[in-house]
Order: structure tokens, then C-alpha cells, then sequence
């Protein structure tokens, strides 16, 4: 799941996930046109709280996390298949070190840059 400052940042990533979606309180749809257009809307009208966040599942969700913990699914995939979305966020463990190598690593990388071994 990865973490976003704003909502059309998480709109921008959620839309090359999927092609539709639906609010998650009602069954109004919406394409990736009208879900971009709206979360620019919402950005500039509510912007999120710097304690706030908003997340994208792996299929496409978007959910809005205020206490960095609980998380409010505001939209789901169109798609038909719903996801096991959790109710908390939990942020991937960083690696610190290189478990080949030992050598420090940069936070977020995905190869070590002393041997090349993938993080």
C-alpha cells in the first residue's frame, strides 16, 4: 500500500490500477477523468492535515488515514472484485542495512549500492 500528501496524488496512482471506481458510502461511479477532477476539488477545498495521509491499495482504493492509523475507504474499484482492505495502516518494515553486505542503505531503495543485492 503506498502513502500519499494529497488526494490527487493518490488519484494519479490509483487510476493506472484501475479504470473505475465507486464511492464507498454510496453507488455512485465514477471514471478516471471524474475521479481526478475530483480529488483535485477536494485538495484545494480540504486540504489534509499534516498528521494526515492518503493511501492506495494494490488494486486501487483510495482510503484517507487522519491518525496514521485507522483508515476511512473513501474509494473502492470499480471492477467488481472487492479487495480485503484493512481498517489500519501499517507501514512497510525499512531496511536499514544490507543483508549480504552489511552496508548502510539508503531508506526506500529497492538494490543495496555497495554488492547490488536486491532489498
Amino acid at each position: 500500500m503506498e502513502q500519499f500528501n494529497t488526494m490527487l496524488e493518490a488519484a494519479v496512482c490509483a487510476v493506472t490500477r484501475c479504470g473505475s471506481f465507486r464511492f464507498a458510502t454510496s453507488d455512485e461511479k465514477y471514471d478516471t477523468k471524474s475521479l481526478l477532477s475530483i480529488a483535485g476539488v477536494s485538495d484545494a477545498e480540504n486540504p489534509a492535515d499534516e498528521d494526515s495521509f492518503y493511501v492506495v491499495s494494490p488494486g486501487g482504493a483510495i482510503g484517507f488515514c487522519e491518525d496514521g492509523r485507522d483508515i476511512d475507504w473513501l474509494f473502492l474499484t470499480g471492477s467488481g472484485i472487492d479487495e480485503d482492505l484493512p481498517a489500519r495502516y501499517q507501514a512497510d518494515p525499512q531496511i536499514n542495512f544490507c543483508p549480504k553486505c552489511g552496508n548502510s542503505v539508503v531508506p526506500g531503495a529497492r538494490f543495496c549500492g555497495q554488492c547490488g543485492k536486491a532489498l
